[in-house]
């Protein structure tokens, strides 16, 4: 997508919503410029025929006539900034939140390619500034030419002589904004980058604090940032130079311009073709047309902005899914799981499969635990059944129906999953397990916490299922999230549970009874379980053994013992030396 003004155009759908405002911030602006425009030729008034003349009277008057106008201009403006914000606040709450729809909508390998911290300064900066935007151009954008040409109309039927030194410097304004932009842009577009950098390394360090505390590498982690930190400021510092040098230079154009017209004025006074009231209001309708010029070129430089933000927001915006919604909007019949040849590779990858013709079959209710080295492609099985990724070739069914005939929303609807790093979010234990289901009853909240051998530690909270858990569960233990997140699952009754590891940091006896209560209370539930522990691959029905992504074994316990030698190496190198002497 080219970085173009059609971008914002893309984006005026959102203010639809608000015409009535959009429409409605002129009128209030131009009363209010109106209003501006009339003061100098009053105060003309107030000098030649009242001051001049001794008419107390008459200044009198045009004085309170001046005070209501200045009263009206202020209405004026209050409704038109009033008019404006509220376009500009709806347009931003619609375009955030189509956003941030959006962003929930793609794929991993779409999200993994913006990174996170790009998307959030999209969803923050950029919108900010297409709000600002709005705001500028139901105001500023009206309000500057009007002040402009009319002041300049009121100055040539004043005295047309004292309008050519006004007319010959707006070129040499347009001029010098013109060159400065060349320079500003550039660097817009650089300090969003910058931003995304930056935004993204300190959310990196955030989230990971434990582990940066846990090495001692606090300096070297403030090191890295602080490179990211001073470009990002040096970026600052050219711009803001820039920036504050166009200001003073357009002011000195605006004086110039003034003193010469003051030169020729003087000389037309004392030639009697101007009066000192004349003089004095067409000073400031000068000053109201360099204004209204120095307006235009900030407004063109928040222009230039908006282009580049509107650019990185549609970027976003107009992204397709990588996984799109099936035609069935009925959720799977039973929880049956079958792969039929599948074989995939992570885009962007070197290119070599993660997984390989992988088979198998789960009937409904059935527990296939999942075994095999790292990096074997167990993680990556589960993702590609909940469709966070897409097979290359082959195919997958739920229920005996391809998983891409079904509505997102419908296949994991029988879903529970729990992944292999747990994530609770800010709130109470019971509101983190209703994650699952909002509607659960209290009851049934409890229900699947013994289930999950979690009633044992929420009992002893203070405030039971009422206790507020931390941002990301940091204040517990992994084995407290883990149970969480598995009642978090099961609160969903699903029809397929998918365990990635899912009881690592249990002890395991706990794991047992889990398991236990899990195969007596779920008996139709199809269960995928990732798992190392001898005991939990024995608590399953069959076991899929898989080698650099490949299957080298599907069979019960006691049958790969016998005939998978990799099977075999894994239970072997859990036996100590004691249950070797014990027989075990």
């Amino acid at each position: 997508m080219e970085k173009q003004p059609f971008s914002l155009l893309s984006l005026i759908r959102y203010l639809k919503p608000y015409w009535h405002w959009v429409l409605l911030a002129p009128f209030a602006m131009f009363l209010e410029a109106y209003m501006d425009l009339l003061q100098p030729a009053l105060m003309k008034r107030i000098v030649d025929d009242g001051v001049m003349a001794s008419d107390q009277a008459l200044v009198f008057r045009t004085g309170l006539q001046m005070f209501c106008y200045a009263l009206l201009g202020a209405c004026g403006g209050c409704l038109c900034t009033y008019f404006s914000s509220k376009a500009a606040m709806g347009f931003g709450n619609d375009v955030r939140k189509a956003l941030f729809f959006r962003i929930q909508q793609l794929a991993f390998e779409q999200t993994d390619r913006f990174t996170a911290g790009s998307l959030t300064v999209r969803l923050t900066s950029d919108i900010g500034t297409l709000q600002f935007l709005v705001i500028s151009l139901t105001r500023m954008l009206l309000r500057s030419p009007f002040l402009l040409f009319g002041s300049i109309v009121f100055v040539i039927r004043t005295d047309w002589h004292l309008a050519l030194p006004l007319l010959l410097s707006a070129p040499l304004l347009i001029f010098a904004v013109v060159c400065w932009m060349r320079k500003l842009i550039p660097l817009f577009q650089k300090r969003l980058e910058q931003s995304d950098s930056l935004n993204a390394k300190m959310q990196e360090t955030l989230i990971g604090i434990r582990v940066v505390k846990a090495f001692d590498t606090e300096k070297g982690e403030a090191s890295r940032f602080e490179v990211l930190n001073r470009a990002l400021s040096d970026t600052d510092l050219k711009s803001g130079y820039l920036h504050s040098t166009l200001g003073p230079a357009l002011s000195l154009i605006q004086h110039l311009t003034v003193v010469v017209i003051l030169i020729v004025a003087a000389y037309e006074a004392n030639s009697g073709l101007v009066k000192a009231g004349e003089i004095a209001a067409i000073v400031n309708w000068v000053s109201q047309v360099m204004m209204s010029l120095i307006h235009l070129s900030f407004m063109t430089m928040h222009f230039s902005r908006a282009v580049i933000s509107a650019h990185r927001v549609l970027e976003v915006l107009e992204t397709e899914p990588a996984i799109r919604d099936g035609e069935e909007k009925n959720a799977p019949e039973d929880g049956s799981v079958e792969f039929r040849d599948v074989t995939f590779a992570y885009p962007g990858s070197s290119g070599l499969p993660v997984l390989e013709h992988i088979s198998f079959k789960a009937p409904m209710g059935t527990h296939i635990a999942i075994v095999g080295a790292t990096g074997s492609g167990k993680t990556t099985l589960l993702n590609l059944l909940a469709r966070f990724y897409e097979p290359d070739s082959g195919e997958i069914l739920v229920g005996g129906r391809s998983i891409r005939t079904y509505a997102l929303d419908s296949l994991r609807s029988i879903m529970g999953i729990v992944l292999q790093n747990p994530r609770l979010f800010a709130g109470t234990v019971f509101e983190n397990v209703r994650w699952g289901r909002p509607d659960a009853s209290d009851e049934e909240v409890e229900d699947v916490l013994r289930i999950a051998q979690a009633d044992r530690f929420v009992s002893r909270f203070p405030q039971r299922g009422a206790t507020n858990v931390a941002q990301g569960g940091v204040s517990l233990s992994g084995g407290q999230k883990q149970r969480l997140s598995i009642a978090r699952a099961l609160i969903r009754e699903p029809k397929i549970l998918i365990f990635d590891d899912a009881t690592s940091a249990v002890d395991p006896v706990t794991e047992r009874l889990i398991w236990d209560s899990i195969r007596a209370r779920f008996r139709r539930t199809t269960v995928l379980s990732v798992a190392q522990r001898a005991s939990s691959l024995q608590a399953a029905d069959r076991i899929l053994v898989l080698e650099k992504g490949r299957i080298v074994g599907f069979g019960t316990h006691d049958e790969l013992l016998q005939n998978c030698e990799i099977y075999k190496e894994i239970i072997d190198s859990q036996i100590t030396p004691t249950d070797r002497k014990e027989g075990v």
